[in-house]
């Protein structure tokens, strides 16, 4: 598969991935399926959702 980024986001790719910009992705893609995932239950909880969220986005910062 290939994508296509921004110059700036690409740069950003490779300084967080340390190197391994697919490994990267894909975490970041499976978090996302997750959080969609738990989105789509019938009974989950609004709060619930936005720790989610935050969660997710924190793995983008953290690296």
């Amino acid at each position: 598969m290939n994508i296509s980024l921004d110059d700036d986001l690409a740069d950003r790719l490779r300084t967080a991935s340390d190197g391994r910009p697919s490994e990267y992705i894909a975490r970041a893609i499976r978090a996302r399926m997750v959080e969609d995932e738990l989105r789509a239950l019938p009974d989950a909880e609004a709060d619930w959702h936005a720790e989610a969220e935050q969660s997710a986005e924190s793995l983008f910062e953290a690296r």
